[in-house]
């Protein structure tokens, strides 16, 4: 019986031009360090140990912990002189990338439909920034962070999409199986993998990856239907 239902951010809940949004984001983090490093260095630095961050999980180490490992590493910078300047970074600059994002027209429904049919909702973005910014990007898509049991986290995670691990850790913190979950999101690779831990999925239809294995697929109309009739 699925008790948790799962929901990613981007191109989900709400769209946006990937690259268009990485080069704003990162266009306006850059200058923040630009007295401490080389603004082309760090960047490309910062993709790099972003990088190992989602492929190379370690042992024990929050992603946080991980990234830093690396970039403090590569950079020659401790965390303690980078850290505070990131903060900065989300709370006052973050904040102006909203124009980039669009909110998905169903994703208020579906969310709202979720939890009044009495199922835990969780967001299932890739733990790649803090809390704080997850928040940001939540209230992007028109919804608010204290719909979801669950925002996976930078500081808190020790995986990323599309780890197994990043699936067990979001079933284990909401105290459900992860056969309990449907794992909802439009990319073929980063949430179907939530199947490999026992998870259903619900694939959004985006005209890729038509043969993609997967339970459920089609738009969030057609989820919001699905959980009014109660037929996961």
């Amino acid at each position: 019986m699925i008790r948790a239902i799962l929901f990613d951010l981007d191109g989900t809940l709400s769209f946006m031009d990937n690259e268009e949004f990485m080069r704003n984001y990162v266009g306006l983090l850059v200058p923040r360090f630009s007295h401490l490093y080389s603004p082309d260095k760090f960047a490309k630095q910062l993709m790099r140990s972003t990088d190992l961050m989602v492929k190379e999980p370690k042992p024990g180490r929050t992603n946080l912990q991980t990234f830093f490992d690396d970039f403090s590493k590569a950079v020659g910078i401790s965390f303690s002189v980078l850290w505070p300047i990131f903060e900065e970074y989300y709370e006052h600059d973050f904040p102006n990338l909203e124009y980039l994002v669009e909110a998905n027209p169903e994703g208020e429904k579906v969310v709202e439909t979720a939890l009044q049919q009495g199922y835990l909702a969780a967001v299932a973005a890739n733990p790649v920034m803090p809390l704080k910014a997850i928040k940001e990007r939540i209230r992007w898509a028109g919804l608010t962070p204290e719909q979801f049991k669950v925002i996976p986290s930078i500081e808190e995670f020790h995986f990323c999409k599309p780890h197994p691990g990043f699936f067990s850790e979001l079933a284990e913190t909401l105290a459900v199986e992860p056969t309990q979950c449907l794992m909802v999101g439009n990319h073929p690779v980063e949430d179907l993998a939530a199947r490999q831990v026992g998870m259903k999925t619900f694939l959004l239809e985006t005209g890729v990856a038509a043969a993609a294995e997967t339970d459920y697929r089609g738009d969030l109309s057609e989820l919001t239907e699905l959980l009014l009739l109660g037929n996961l």
